[in-house]
């Protein structure tokens, strides 16, 4: 990979950070406009950002980003009203700043005029602000100058390396003032307007040296006043209209810069070498607790996942290679054959644990973008609703993660749409006229647990029992749990009217599809008028997993444990046949009994005594009969031949201890397809 590439990638991946920083920033400010740090935060980023893209040489979006940051200084100076509309026009300028970052990861070149009306929407703005600017600074200048014979400037830590920069610039033409500020005293955001000061000036110029120092500015570690040196081809006029435009600005005094008004740091250091010592004694102590403050927190770094999966291959590998020295070692019962083993294990487990960790991910990965989808519904429905989340830094594998996304959105959509309803039904039902969608995440041993819960109108049996029947679909024998469950049916909706957000019959099919991909579960639970909650069982992990291995007639499967109730001895007496399947009496009711060998088409003898592994899929318990129980295992999820991943009833293989291959059961497919012949 050339340099050109590695900077492109590291664009993007820090374009994306600021986006999404940006976009959750501004989505606060919108709920408390007067955080001012929140407002420095967004100001930081968006700089960031133009700098960033005007580096890679994009220009499109550094005059976008830059426009954007002219919004932000007016919200910061109090100028423009932070409204929803306000807000809205930025969100725009953010998802087309996105879009633009998407155009140049398809190496597609960038069209100035893609960005045109917003750069007019923006200029508007601008312009409303412009004559009430020019009026405010026409009409303090008095005062300033009035202030101005008590300023004197004179530089004490000026370098002689800054002297030879002032002699260069002046050699082409260039002109250089000393300039001097004062802020007003009352003022509690000195930093902020001393940074304001120095962005508008490198707008026409380069701040060459500042006292305070720039940093100390920025953190607003000083008085009232601070110093600049400052090289431009822009007249003095133009310079103190520049620095006028700031709010909360007492006085300002620009001279030509005169070297002899100035003391040199180098002359200074020849009087006090003692003074000077100690100085940089005392900056070095410093640097060094910043550096070490920094190396403390910056312990993170970024991955490429495809060596992460090939790390992850080598220890899927390693733990084959340990269960086959498990079993030679039972073998041969050899005593050094042990002692190796039980080092293997041991560092097969530390390094299964590193890897698992390595890839596990937060889900405020995908968690963040939701706020602002939620907010943008509301807008585009007309509805009062907010979204609370919670557990956002619970931690899933990256390939869960990553597959989240598509059906949140489709939940999250349909609780905005069917769920949350108008601010005006909600106040005749006695509710908040502003709707709640909670989304948490929290572990449960080895799953993740999502719950998606709003507190909107719920689910009608009745509406959806009407619906399904209009579709041919017999509902006398089912229960209400079941008849909500139809939801998930492909093609399945009850809305009215079809909208760009829902009402089509797509979308909690393809969740369902989607979880159970990722070796899943979905439940449903909803009250009329009270509300409706989803909740999402998810493995951490996908590549290793716990099993209870069993054989059914002369072959060895593997049955995941998360899915796994208990374990019973039975007989074929206990197990009684209804009209059109078998049931056993289990916790005071009757779970249907699934014969695994005619499901999979393997010929087994029914011996008098068999096991059934009780497994619960969809809110429902099932028995699955194995014939023999092998024991619990830690196996390594293999993909398996596309012709078998259609039958629909294996989740992958694994390879055992002495070299062959088991089929691991997809336990919630074999039970729907029992659903299905009942």
């Amino acid at each position: 990979m050339d340099d050109n590439s590695v900077y492109r990638e590291l664009f993007f991946e820090e374009t994306d950070d600021h986006l999404q920083q940006l976009n959750d920033n501004v989505l606060g400010l919108e709920k408390n406009p007067s955080d001012m740090n929140l407002l420095n935060e967004i100001f930081r980023s968006a700089h960031t950002l133009k700098g960033m893209a005007a580096t890679m040489g994009y220009d499109v979006m550094t005059n976008l980003t830059h426009k954007m940051e002219n919004i932000f200084e007016l919200f910061k100076e109090g100028k423009v009203a932070v409204t929803s509309a306000s807000i809205s026009l930025i969100f725009s300028c953010l998802d087309t700043l996105q879009d633009l970052v998407e155009q140049l990861r398809a190496d597609e070149e960038l069209d100035p005029q893609t960005i045109q009306p917003l750069i007019e929407r923006l200029q508007s703005v601008e312009e409303k602000e412009h004559s009430a600017i020019t009026n405010s600074a026409v009409e303090t200048t008095t005062n300033f100058n009035k202030n101005k014979q008590e300023l004197k400037i004179g530089f004490e830590r000026l370098e002689e390396s800054d002297c030879h920069v002032v002699e260069n610039a002046q050699m082409q033409g260039h002109k250089t003032f000393s300039i001097l500020v004062r802020v007003e005293e009352q003022s509690v955001l000195k930093g902020a307007r001393a940074f304001l000061v120095m962005e508008k000036l490198e707008q026409e110029g380069d701040v060459i040296h500042s006292e305070p120092s720039a940093q100390e500015l920025e953190e607003g570690a000083f008085e009232t006043d601070f110093q600049l040196l400052y090289v431009t081809v822009a007249e003095k006029e133009e310079i103190e209209k520049l620095i006028l435009s700031s709010s909360e600005i007492e006085a300002v005094v620009i001279e030509a810069f005169e070297e002899k008004k100035h003391q040199l740091s180098k002359e200074k250091v020849e009087s006090k070498p003692q003074e000077k010592e100690n100085k940089q004694a005392s900056a070095k102590n410093k640097t060094e607790k910043k550096v070490h403050k920094k190396a403390a927190t910056t312990q993170s770094i970024r991955v490429d996942l495809s060596r992460l999966d090939l790390f992850l291959n080598l220890v899927s590998e390693l733990v084959v290679y340990r269960n086959q020295l498990e079993e030679a070692s039972s073998r041969a019962n050899m005593d050094d054959v042990k002692s190796s083993l039980e080092e293997v294990s041991r560092l097969t487990t530390e390094l299964q644990d590193l890897v698992l960790k390595i890839r596990m991910q937060q889900v405020s990965v995908v968690f963040s973008r939701f706020p602002r989808m939620v907010r943008d519904l509301a807008n585009e429905l007309n509805k009062e609703m907010e979204l609370i989340i919670s557990g956002e830094e619970t931690e899933l594998d990256k390939t869960v993660v990553s597959e989240l996304s598509e059906p949140l959105i489709h939940i999250l959509r349909n609780s905005a749409d069917h769920g949350i309803e108008s601010p005006e039904k909600r106040q005749k039902l006695g509710k908040d006229s502003k709707g709640t969608i909670r989304l948490s995440a929290f572990q449960e041993g080895n799953q993740v647990m999502i719950t998606i819960e709003d507190d909107g109108k719920g689910m009608d049996p009745e509406a959806i029992q009407k619906s399904a029947e209009n579709k041919g679909i017999d509902t006398s024998a089912m229960t209400e749990d079941e008849i909500l469950h139809l939801i998930f049916h492909p093609g399945f909706s009850t809305a009215k009217k079809v909208t760009n957000i829902s009402g089509r019959g797509v979308g909690l099919d393809v969740v369902q599809s989607k979880i159970n991909t990722l070796g899943g579960t979905i439940e449903l639970r909803s009250q009329h008028n009270v509300g409706t909650k989803f909740i999402i069982k998810l493995p951490l992990t996908l590549s290793i997993i716990e099993a209870l291995m069993v054989t059914i007639g002369s072959e060895t499967f593997a049955v995941p444990l998360d899915v796994v109730d208990r374990v019973v001895r039975i007989t074929e007496e206990e197990i009684q046949e209804t009209l059109n399947q078998e049931v056993y009496a289990f916790q005071s009711e009757m779970i249907p009994i699934i014969r695994t060998q005619r499901h999979l088409g393997i010929s087994s003898e029914t011996a008098k005594k068999q096991y059934a592994i009780i497994v619960k899929a969809d809110q429902h318990y099932y028995g699955i009969l194995v014939d023999e129980l092998i024991g619990q295992q830690e196996i390594v999820i293999k993909k398996i031949d596309p012709i078998l991943q259609k039958i629909q009833k294996y989740q992958g293989a694994t390879i055992l201890g002495d070299g062959s291959i088991a089929l691991i059961l997809d336990i919630p497919m074999l039970c729907q397809e029992m659903r299905t012949k009942a």
